[in-house]
């Protein structure tokens, strides 16, 4: 039962979170071009978030472009920008100011604390320091924030070395992606495994699966395994773990985020375990500001409706693109594929495609479903085509495949009668992520 002072202390929360919504909302009305055209037709004085869009993220990033950007709110003059993602051909950059970036990770490093970080902790910074960087630069400001624990930014070189300095400095904790700690367990031999010891690992930018912890458990049985917490530069900080909390579930960011769940008629989901797409809409960020923006993830809620910190469980990606390890495999990139394919074959041409995502022998493999009329006369060499083409355009892909991170590329030849559909509305599947199954 909620007693009195919790019952005020909730109120004044929701009071001050509408005042910061009221607050971004006259904002970029007045200082962003894009969101002055997106909000032209609705009153400015409703502070209805839902009357509000959710944001066509290809409108969205063809504004927030590199000259004439349209999103901005002011001059990019000091801060910092990311490469966030995007086909081969059509990159996007995230911008922060400086202020920004100190909200963005002073309050992640808070979410961590609340996590289980504590004060002097060792801590091995694994996210990745190349084309993923942005991963490996924020981690390391949000743990210096966190004012708790000892960052070793030891990210980008040989599995030999990292457990070098692993042995060396007598690390305790790792944060990264299980699958580069997966990689450095690989080459830890049984005489060196004794001299070192793993207390906690703090995962992130991709799922941990519970064959990945019984590999880790099994050589270190008594460390802890769980999230570092899920954030993006394209959207800012997203969701927190606490110390005790199942795999997959996190708390919102009460005190700067507005988190919905909407269904495929585009309205917010309140109910428990009911599945949706994550809307984020962020309420410090104000260079490159997001309000309603797609996350690219589904999920469900774990607490009812006006719980503090309310729990979700992310499930995978959602329709735009579908996670592979480390690595986002766009629609747009399978879609330029088949249009190269359909040109240079013209007596095989691919109608349709499904993106399929499995996970065994601690590691994801995607699938591309391709619909053919009829099955290719040399399935073989037209599966080699198909992989060394996608290979050729995500060349991130090959690189996670050599470093044994992601299976290589399966493809499929199905007819149109194979296609997946959604069991609830009959629709045909863009996205399979049977990860979480």
């Amino acid at each position: 039962m909620m007693t009195g002072n919790e019952s005020l202390t909730q109120s004044a929360r929701k009071a001050d979170r509408e005042q910061q919504l009221r607050e971004l909302l006259l904002f970029v009305r007045t200082h962003s071009p894009y969101y002055q055209r997106l909000y032209q037709s609705i009153d400015a004085d409703c502070m209805d978030l839902e009357s509000y869009p959710i944001l066509d993220l290809a409108d969205f990033w063809q504004a927030n472009s590199i000259e004439n950007n349209q999103v901005l709110t002011g001059l990019a003059d000091g801060g910092i920008t990311f490469k966030s993602g995007g086909s081969t051909g059509n990159p996007k950059y995230s911008v922060f100011s400086n202020a920004d970036w100190d909200c963005f990770t002073k309050t992640f490093g808070q979410g961590m604390r609340r996590s289980g970080l504590d004060a002097g902790q060792p801590i091995g910074n694994l996210f990745y320091a190349g084309r993923l960087y942005a991963s490996f630069l924020f981690i390391t400001r949000s743990i210096e924030q966190a004012q708790v624990g000892m960052c070793y930014p030891i990210a980008g070189i040989e599995p030999a070395e990292i457990i070098e300095i692993w042995e060396q400095f007598q690390l305790t904790t790792f944060a990264g992606v299980p699958t580069t700690l997966m990689n450095v367990l690989a080459h830890l031999d049984e005489e060196t495994a004794k001299k070192v010891s793993l207390g906690t690992f703090l995962y992130g930018g991709e799922p941990m699966f519970p064959d990945q912890v019984a590999l880790l458990q099994k050589t270190f049985p008594d460390c802890q395994v769980r999230s570092i917490g899920i954030a993006g530069v394209d959207y800012g900080e997203l969701g927190w773990a606490c110390p005790s909390g199942e795999l997959g579930v996190h708390h919102c960011f009460d005190e700067s985020t507005i988190l919905e769940i909407i269904d495929d008629e585009g309205q917010p989901i309140q109910e428990t375990g009911v599945v949706g797409r994550l809307v984020l809409t962020n309420l410090t960020r104000r260079l490159m500001p997001v309000i309603r923006y797609p996350v690219g993830d589904q999920g469900v809620w774990v607490d009812p409706a006006e719980t503090p910190s309310r729990r979700f469980n992310v499930l995978g990606r959602s329709h735009d693109g579908a996670r592979v390890g480390p690595m986002t495999l766009y629609v747009e990139d399978i879609t330029a594929l088949i249009a190269q394919l359909n040109a240079q074959y013209s007596t095989m041409q691919i109608t349709n495609f499904q993106i399929q995502v499995d996970h065994f022998d601690q590691r994801d493999c995607c699938t591309l479903r391709l619909v053919t009329q009829s099955p290719p006369v040399q399935p073989a060499l037209m599966t080699e085509q198909v992989q060394q083409q996608l290979y050729a355009a995500r060349t991130m892909f090959i690189d996670l495949i050599q470093q044994h991170v992601v299976h290589p590329l399966q493809v499929q030849w199905i007819s149109a009668q194979e296609l997946k559909t959604n069991p609830r509305t009959g629709k045909s599947l863009r996205i399979i992520d049977q990860r979480h199954a």
